[in-house]
């Protein structure tokens, strides 16, 4: 019967009776790792250390859970030990690269993925690990031709083609881009990311049709990618659909409320619909990003548009958190009732706020 056909209680009993296998060992963590049970494949490799402790397969997967659970540290340990044990094998340099890489190490990485190509000159993973190198030193010429060069080792490395993709897309070659993110999702229909680049680089072709089909289609696989709805919401800005722009800023603005490109997305959209309330939590959620005249023309806005409310409490905002400016402080409101601000004493300027009575006359509540 293969592991695959073997259910985990199965396993995990086979393991009780019999710990010294290796292989019902490895087929219980590879299980509890598919399932992403990170913490219960973490248990199961410590009370095998014992038994195991100079398996390379073992201690492979231990590092490997390690690293999927974020434990890099101990990974690494493991990940070194593993280059001492066996260095002729090319899954601990090649491991040990990639952690290096996460941790941004990028010499140390570079120099793990040397050592993968000395032992095996077209492994199609290391190549593509050592394009992503040079993609991070911002040498994207020269991370294509590693990338190029994995998937010729390996032609349907979907990975390969996103990142090749990626590459083309930063020196400006989008029609090549277009092709090679097809290519990723030709060998990965359930590719989002490739899907979301080529709706991108849809977008700089001037084909806004195929980039709405792709962003659609990437939102319907990478649901929590705030990037898709950001980008959908200028996208449909610019085909005069403002409430679907709307929507999606809003859904971007919630799956990350700390992106600005998120609220910067949803305040486009906002003005564009007179959605004031909106517009006001994307202001204040930006106010740290924007210039004074930036913020005084955004308080004229909310007023313009009606909400004389939400441009009081923007206003009454800006006075808590100390934010004074020519621009901002000579706003031209009715009634001042907020404090001096410091900086604006010499000008003996003050911050004005709409009085209740003409709020209530002009602002929606």
């Amino acid at each position: 019967m293969a592991a695959s056909d073997t259910t985990l209680e199965e396993l995990k009993q086979r393991c009780e009776e019999n710990p010294d296998d290796l292989g019902n060992v490895l087929d219980l963590i590879q299980r509890y790792s598919s399932l992403g049970w990170y913490n219960e494949a973490l248990d199961f490799c410590r009370s095998m250390m014992k038994r195991h402790a100079r398996a390379y397969s073992f201690l492979l997967e231990f590092a490997n859970v390690l690293y999927k659970h974020s434990d890099f540290r101990e990974a690494h340990t493991i990940f070194k030990k593993l280059t001492e044990l066996k260095p002729e094998r090319i899954e601990s340099w090649n491991n040990l690269g990639i952690l290096e890489l996460s941790n941004g190490k990028r010499e140390e990485a570079h120099s793990a993925f040397q050592k993968v190509l000395e032992l095996e000159p077209n492994n199609a993973g290391a190549l593509c690990n050592t394009g992503n190198y040079f993609a991070e030193k911002g040498d994207a010429g020269l991370a294509a031709t590693y990338f190029e060069r994995a998937i010729d080792a390996r032609p349907d490395f979907a990975e390969a083609w996103y990142n090749l993709g990626n590459s083309y897309m930063s020196l400006s070659q989008f029609k090549e881009a277009a092709g090679a993110f097809e290519k990723a999702i030709r060998f990965d229909p359930r590719f989002g990311s490739a899907y979301k680049n080529l709706g991108f680089v849809r977008e700089q072709l001037g084909d806004d049709g195929k980039a709405l089909e792709c962003y659609t289609k990437a939102a319907s696989i990478n649901r929590a990618d705030p990037g898709i709805q950001a980008n959908l919401s200028g996208l449909y800005m610019r085909l005069g659909q403002p409430d679907k722009a709307l929507e999606c800023g809003k859904h971007a603005a919630i799956l990350a409320p700390a992106e600005p490109s998120s609220w910067s997305a949803l305040r486009k959209a906002a003005i564009a619909v007179g959605d004031g309330v909106a517009y006001s939590r994307a202001v204040t959620a930006l106010i740290s990003s924007i210039g004074d005249k930036e913020l005084a023309t955004a308080i004229a806005d909310l007023r313009d548009m009606g909400f004389g409310c939400e441009a009081e409490e923007l206003v009454r905002y800006s006075v808590k958190i100390n934010r004074a400016g020519e621009s901002v402080d000579a706003l031209p409101f009715a009634e001042s009732r907020a404090p001096k601000i410091e900086g604006a004493a010499e000008k003996q300027q003050i911050f004005k706020v709409i009085n209740n009575k003409k709020g209530k006359a002009n602002g929606k509540h």
